[in-house]
């Protein structure tokens, strides 16, 4: 048996890497001990060691040296709360706005490329970054989704960005994600530049525009307010020149400045899983000059940079601030959002022990039968557990929070595994283990994967829009609850004779108020508004004829059978229930 050291607490990931075992196996041992964790989730070594014993690893104690361990990584990362210095740095510009009104169009004419023509359902895929060259200088934008579903892909943009640039459809005017685009620059504290697009459109009303943004406190120079907007035809390319000329007049205004020299740091925008290269990182440098061969960090994931690729895919020997490059190296995908610092040394034990120490691992959520009993008996919880997989980080991220919202207070889907690359093998074990399903965002199924699933009875499903995703998932949950019974009042007669009374067999008779009345209905006695008694029809007449039902506004004869004494004036309550999903 194989023996490895590991601290008191650390994540699933990094136990997995030390153990050399698959995450999956340790998710999967975790379920069978009624434990609900995701990859990212830290357990006690207790746990671990119980864990691995399964998987025919043995644990053992590591000693804690954190000060030693600090002292082993150098970090070359100035302090967050000092001001920028060095030299001047092209402006970095994220584009935000509201789906179908232009943002991908607009970043294609300042390209000058096709990226707009290969989406799917009007929803950007990826984040990337792109950096075009004016007669001003370089500028860098970064490229965000502008659906809703997106929103904290959209926040780490605003994150590392100098500039927003708004766009606004002239049609359409201000719509509700472009009142969360302008709430993401202000919380960023970065200058914004309204872009007022399609302006070609015979129907477009920029003045209408500019006072519906007024309304949310941005006032534009046209208005005698300080925000910018350049009206502009992305489509016909026209107003381009314009825009990037104000922005590089803000960024001027914004003296944005970073060293150059030194070890640098950069932030990920994206992360991605190539099939060749391997774990791929989206990023633009903040400060300093990544090159190849820097001994790298992103997190918890460590590497060495074996090469860096521009946006246009050419190789690069280093790359300065401002500058957005493709990381080839790292040992694992990062998570967006994350920073990327250059090492001078790296003992990658005890950075992870140290990462494990400061908590960074969310705690696996522990489900007893107790705790099960107690949410089934209060809110009849239930519960779909849920495999994700996504083309890239980002997007597996939307996935997972577009997840957290659908279902209701009795169901919900629990995302016990998320990932970037193809659906593979161990995928389809998670979820069948978990007896959950497998949904994955522009990716493809392994071929094994597919004929596992198919051998487990696990669902596997691969999607191309979030709506799609969404809407079916949710059709799942709603699926999975209880049938409930449902009464329905088919018709009321209101007692006007009394023919014949025996022990349990009553002939009256009466109008027909509202609905109908037909032999063989369960029925309600009501007297001044309170049931007295229930009862089932036996026969119906009209006049001296048998019928099987007679309608609202006419006169019938019935033979009630029920125990209770009918008298004038009482009403009878036609009545059925039927099964349905809630």
């Amino acid at each position: 048996m194989r023996t490895v050291p590991l601290p008191e607490t650390a994540t699933i990931a990094q136990i997995a890497e030390r153990a050399e075992v698959e995450s999956t196996d340790i998710i999967v041992e975790l379920l069978s001990r009624n434990v609900l964790a995701t990859i990212n989730a830290a357990i006690d070594r207790d746990t671990a060691r119980a864990v691995l014993a399964k998987l025919g690893v043995d644990v053992t104690d590591e000693e804690t040296d954190a000060p030693a361990a600090a002292a082993e990584v150098e970090e070359a990362a100035p302090a967050d709360d000092e001001a920028p210095t060095g030299d001047p740095r092209p402006p970095v510009v994220t584009v935000m706005g509201h789906v179908d009104h232009g943002k991908t169009t607009l970043l294609d004419a300042i390209r000058q490329t096709q990226v707009a023509a290969g989406e799917h359902g009007g929803i950007t895929q990826s984040i990337g970054a792109y950096q075009v060259t004016t007669d001003e200088g370089a500028i860098t934008f970064i490229d965000t989704p502008g659906h809703e579903a997106f929103t904290a892909m959209r926040a780490r943009g605003a994150g590392v960005t100098d500039i927003v640039v708004v766009v606004v459809a002239a049609d359409d005017g201000v719509m509700p994600q472009t009142v969360e685009a302008i709430g993401h620059a202000r919380a960023a504290g970065v200058p914004m530049i309204m872009a007022v697009n399609k302006i070609d459109l015979p129907t477009a009303n920029p003045e209408r525009a500019y006072q519906q943004l007024t309304e949310h406190e941005v006032v534009v120079e046209a208005y005698g307010g300080d925000v910018v907007a350049v009206p502009l035809s992305a489509e016909q390319g026209d107003g381009i020149d314009e825009l990037l000329e104000y922005i590089n007049l803000t960024a001027q205004l914004e003296e944005l400045r970073a060293p150059a020299d030194g070890p640098a740091v950069a932030t990920v925008i994206e992360t991605r899983l190539d099939r060749s290269q391997g774990p791929i990182a989206s990023a633009i440098v903040t400060s300093g000059t990544l090159s190849v061969g820097d001994q790298v960090r992103v997190g918890n994931v460590e590497g060495r940079v074996r090469a860096l690729f521009d946006h246009n895919g050419e190789r690069l020997k280093q790359a300065g601030p401002s500058t957005p490059v493709q990381v080839v190296g790292l040992e694992s995908t990062p998570t967006a959002g994350d920073q990327l610092r250059v090492a001078k040394r790296s003992k990658r034990r005890r950075a992870e022990r140290s990462a494990a120490q400061r908590g960074g691992g969310e705690q696996a959520i522990r489900l007893s039968l107790e705790q099960l009993a107690a949410q089934m008996t209060a809110g009849q919880l239930h519960q779909l557990s849920v495999v994700v997989k996504a083309s890239t980080d980002g997007a597996a991220a939307a996935v997972v929070k577009s997840l957290a919202d659908v279902g209701e207070a009795r169901t919900r889907a629990v995302v016990i595994y998320e990932g970037v690359g193809t659906i593979t093998e161990s995928d389809v074990n998670l979820a069948a283990a978990a007896e959950g399903i497998v949904v994955g965002f522009d990716v493809r199924i392994d071929p094994a994967a597919r004929a596992e699933a198919d051998r487990q009875g696990v669902d596997v499903r691969v999607y191309f829009t979030i709506y799609e995703l969404i809407d079916e998932v949710d059709a799942a949950l709603r699926g999975m609850l209880e049938p409930e019974e449902f009464e329905v009042v088919d018709g009321r007669l209101e007692i006007r004779g009394e023919f014949r009374s025996e022990r349990t067999l009553q002939i009256v008779g009466g109008m027909v108020l509202t609905g109908r009345i037909y032999r063989g209905a369960d029925v309600r006695i009501l007297r001044r508004g309170e049931v007295i008694g229930q009862g089932r029809i036996g026969t119906v007449r009209r006049f001296a004829d048998p019928v099987e039902e007679v309608r609202e506004g006419f006169d019938c004869g019935l033979g009630v059978q029920t125990t209770t004494n009918i008298e004038l004036a009482d009403i009878i309550e036609v009545f059925h229930t039927e099964t349905r999903q809630p």
